[in-house]
């Protein structure tokens, strides 16, 4: 049987987290996280891209996982050039070591859903049920 857990519900009408689970293995999704903390955003693109990898962090421990358990991150960031994807990559090698990266994708954007926000995180991972 198929179960299903919806964490950190969001006042903007989306969950931060969902968690399904089926024959020993829970895949937890989570929604785009964001520079975004403590109620304000981060002032750089670099304080940026590490707040959303905590936040990231800490949705995962909200469903019982960790860095390790991801398997893929898709990155979106606003106007995307080589600093930023290198400043991106330097607040991820925070996380992960060379050898278990997960499978990752990084986009360019125009805009996300607020004007001040430059960097978004979503991501997957798998632990056992």
């Amino acid at each position: 049987m198929l179960e299903k857990e919806f964490i950190n519900p969001h006042p903007m009408g989306f969950t931060s987290t969902v968690t399904y689970s089926i024959g020993g293995v829970k895949t937890i999704v989570i929604s785009g996280q964001v520079g975004y903390a403590d109620g304000k955003v981060g002032e750089t693109f670099e304080e940026q891209a590490e707040i959303a990898h905590q936040n990231v962090i800490r949705e995962l421990e909200s469903a019982g996982a960790t860095a390790a358990d991801l398997i893929k991150i898709n990155t979106y960031v606003v106007d995307l050039d080589s600093t930023r994807s290198k400043a991106v990559q330097a607040a991820k090698a925070k996380y992960f070591s060379q050898e278990h990266q997960p499978a990752s994708t990084m986009v360019g954007v125009s805009a996300l859903v607020m004007k001040a926000l430059l960097v978004e995180i979503e991501a997957t991972a798998v632990i056992e049920a």
